[in-house]
């Protein structure tokens, strides 16, 4: 919303101005984003960046350079922001800063086709967007739900890991994981990855058998912190699983700066049992 402002503020001050969307630039300490523009850069600003020390900052520190600028995460625990940028002649991007696990390296705003609005773009970014509305709906729906699986997770160090709910729909399975802090100290989630492993089955070569496939996660609860006596409750939507019931699914967590990483797995059978999300699930879905 302060980038809004600011944009606003700023068209006031010069008359029309060419304004365009950046989208979301993702960062983290080992993958950098190089933004390219048509222009030098007058000035950058990001919304919530608290300085530490000359030329650094708390979240993410930026390097200015005539057309470009390097941005790099230093936080995993930095907090979505607001990023925008104003060129010399006089033109505005704007977008949203967070750090995430993309190993994308450079954004290119400097061809002709990002600086109209293209009408098919637009269809398509308004189809990605109510994809997405659905798929939270839906993601709500499951951490709504009463708890169906008390069987599934990991209880250890004073810790419990539940994977309480599981649904599907067409494309996506959503997870409901409840964690249980019964210790003294804060469970600081660094990072979840969820894995399809396929078992022996007939016709199959042995070195073929426990092969680990990552399933992409497409989306996830904003908390990563579950702190000292406390319960939380996540949700999680990924690729839905495909495989078959002598496979299983692996979810680990890793703690950051921790030894707390358990691993949670659920067999192909099991997976190929969970409801399925009607063809509609309330009548705001077309």
């Amino acid at each position: 919303m302060r980038n809004i402002f600011l944009t606003v503020f700023l068209a006031f001050l010069t008359g029309p101005v060419f304004c365009q969307n950046m989208g979301v630039i993702e960062v983290n300490k080992d993958f950098t984003a190089t933004l390219n523009f048509t222009d030098s850069i007058v000035f950058i600003v990001v919304g919530n960046n608290p300085s530490v020390g000359e030329n650094r900052n708390k979240y993410f520190d930026i390097f200015q350079n005539g057309k470009n600028c390097v941005i790099r995460g230093n936080d995993p625990l930095s907090p979505e922001t607001s990023i925008t940028v104003k060129l010399e002649n006089e033109k505005i991007w704007y977008g949203r800063l967070k750090y995430g696990d993309s190993t994308k390296i450079f954004y290119d705003f400097t061809g002709e086709e990002v600086k109209k609005i293209d009408e098919k773009k637009m269809k398509e970014v308004a189809s990605v967007e109510s994809n997405n509305s659905k798929m939270r709906e839906r993601l709500n729906s499951v951490l709504s739900d009463k708890v169906e699986y008390s069987s599934i997770g990991k209880v250890e160090n004073g810790m419990t890991f539940q994977i309480a709910n599981i649904k599907n729909d067409d494309s996506f399975t959503y997870f409901k994981l409840i964690i249980i802090n019964n210790t003294g100290s804060d469970y600081n989630i660094d990072g979840i990855y969820f894995k399809v492993v396929e078992g022996k089955r007939k016709g199959m070569k042995k070195s073929e058998a426990k092969i680990e496939q990552r399933i992409k996660i497409e989306f996830e609860s904003p908390v990563k912190v579950v702190t000292a006596y406390q319960k939380q409750e996540l949700g999680y939507v990924t690729e839905r699983f495909t495989g078959s019931k002598e496979g299983s699914v692996i979810i680990q967590l890793r703690e950051l700066k921790g030894t707390r990483n358990p691993i949670i797995e659920i067999s192909g059978e099991k997976m190929l049992k969970v409801k399925v999300f009607e063809q509609k699930l309330s009548a705001n879905e077309n």
